[in-house]
């Protein structure tokens, strides 16, 4: 059985919230996992999100999508790394 350090688990948010809405945390995120969900939105619904998670997420952290998922690279802020993975750039 495995289980995450205490300080690492300490620097974890887990918390529903409505996609929709405004992402007001404290801190901005160095990982944001939203792994086949976009799948169900429109492309308009699905470019308003991401920018969300982008002004959400710290310079240099990523977004993991899933896999059957990706952003148009035209329209994103973030960079592409991989499939599933885009990083936001450097400040």
């Amino acid at each position: 059985m495995w289980q995450v350090k205490d300080s690492l688990r300490s620097n974890v948010i887990f918390k529903t919230f409505n996609l929709m809405d405004p992402i007001r945390f404290r801190i901005k995120f160095d990982v944001i996992f939203c792994r086949n969900v976009m799948i169900y939105f429109d492309q308009a619904t699905k470019e308003a999100l991401t920018e969300r998670f982008y002004q959400a997420t710290n310079p240099g952290g990523y977004l993991l999508i899933g896999h059957s998922e990706s952003l148009n690279r035209m329209s994103t802020s973030y960079s592409y790394v991989m499939p599933a993975i885009y990083r936001r750039k450097e400040q």
